[in-house]
């Protein structure tokens, strides 16, 4: 087999690009790969880094660069693509290195960083990737706090990842200065009981929200009329109306998401309206809140 040949199939295999210890073991000198070079048959990519064939795809691209950048693992939006995270947003193809090595790849957006750990990166399809909780850490500078919680609780809800698995992520790399930390927080704030969120907390909110937009303050602790062992955060009785402050840890557990989804279906049959309300929606739109309760409530008063 030739040595262009040769070479062509190892850079098929890698991307389309190979390295120079790779060509100089193929056979060829420093000579002749200068002659390719200048030849615009090869195209350096980064140090030490040739393209021998065009990146046909997004996985081309980030494959080359993680075949030729030390230490280099797909990341970030590049990472949610490859284990099909819904709702990540779409990008060039992204890696990232150690902050002590070569950061740059033509075609590629290369992070560097000094906290990715060894049990941050899985096999995905013959690559490094970063796991799931960790990607979601790293996305959290490039999205909405809004979309950074829809995203973990698709997650969350379809097992695709633990909570307390990013919990754990979480709690090694977030720090103050650091994109996306206080994404995180808030995020995790809402679903956890590891933060300042309680459901106490949560119910003095939602109360002040509703209070604000001049509602009726609604009954608190009220029992179930079809279960009197069980109650609702808060309701008016009057209007069949329910709120659930959704703030504890357990409602993204799988079991307990089945349980409420059923707890609205028998609020639907004895013809009470469950509105469910959380940290983030308290925080960053309550006048939807409001205009939600107040609707329900306007329709009940016009039945009456």
């Amino acid at each position: 087999m030739s040595k262009e040949r040769n070479i062509r199939e190892v850079a098929a295999r890698q991307g389309g690009v190979i390295s120079r210890r790779q060509a100089i073991e193929a056979g060829y000198t420093p000579k002749m790969i200068a002659g390719r070079l200048r030849a615009g048959d090869w195209t350096p990519v980064s140090r030490g880094v040739y393209r021998l064939i065009d990146a046909r795809t997004h996985r081309d691209l980030v494959h080359g660069a993680v075949v030729t950048l030390p230490t280099a693992v797909v990341s970030h939006q590049s990472a949610a693509r490859l284990h099909r995270i819904p709702k990540a947003p779409d990008s060039p193809p992204t890696v990232t290195v150690h902050a002590s090595t070569t950061h740059r790849f033509d075609g590629v957006v290369v992070h560097r960083t000094r906290d990715l750990a060894d049990h941050h990166v899985v096999d995905v399809a013959g690559l490094p990737v970063t796991t799931i909780p960790r990607t979601v850490v790293d996305l959290a500078a490039h999205v909405s706090v809004h979309r950074l919680g829809e995203i973990v609780d698709e997650l969350v809800v379809s097992s695709a990842m633990k909570l307390d698995d990013l919990v754990a992520v979480v709690g090694e790399v977030a720090r103050r200065g650091k994109p996306g930390s206080a994404s995180l927080r808030t995020v995790l704030a809402e679903r956890t009981d590891l933060t300042w969120a309680t459901s106490t907390r949560m119910e003095r909110l939602g109360l002040a929200v509703l209070a604000a937009a001049g509602l009726p303050r609604p009954e608190t602790q009220v029992p179930i009329p079809w279960s009197p062992d069980r109650r609702f955060d808060a309701a008016y009785p009057w209007a069949r109306l329910a709120i659930e402050w959704d703030s504890r840890r357990w409602h993204l557990r799988a079991a307990d998401f089945e349980r409420d989804r059923r707890r609205d279906r028998a609020a639907a049959v004895h013809g009470w309206t469950v509105l469910r309300v959380t940290w983030l929606d308290l925080k960053t739109r309550p006048e939807e809140v409001a205009a939600d309760v107040a609707a329900v409530l306007s329709l009940a008063s016009s039945r009456h």
